[in-house]
């Protein structure tokens, strides 16, 4: 399962950040996932480029490790299947 953050950034546009995974608090990746997401939000929130829409999944592609990675986002298919 996956969440959806629509916000407005410091200029006033509105950004919709997509393809966020939800992971129970018991999970041993919530906690990483969590900051990740704190990180990305602050980012895009500064950012001058003026996008609209943002995916997570993609950035978690390219700051994560890949056996992380796809646990944490084919594990979360399978589990929702």
């Amino acid at each position: 399962m996956f969440k959806c953050l629509e916000f407005k950034d410091c200029f006033g546009h509105k950004v919709t950040i997509s393809e966020i995974p939800v992971l129970l608090p018991s999970d041993p990746n919530f906690f990483m996932l969590t900051v990740r997401l704190e990180v990305f939000v602050r980012r895009v929130f500064d950012n001058k480029d003026h996008k609209e829409n943002y995916s997570f999944k993609h950035y978690l592609a390219s700051v994560l490790k890949r056996p992380v990675y796809h646990k944490i986002f084919y594990e979360n298919l399978l589990n929702n299947a």
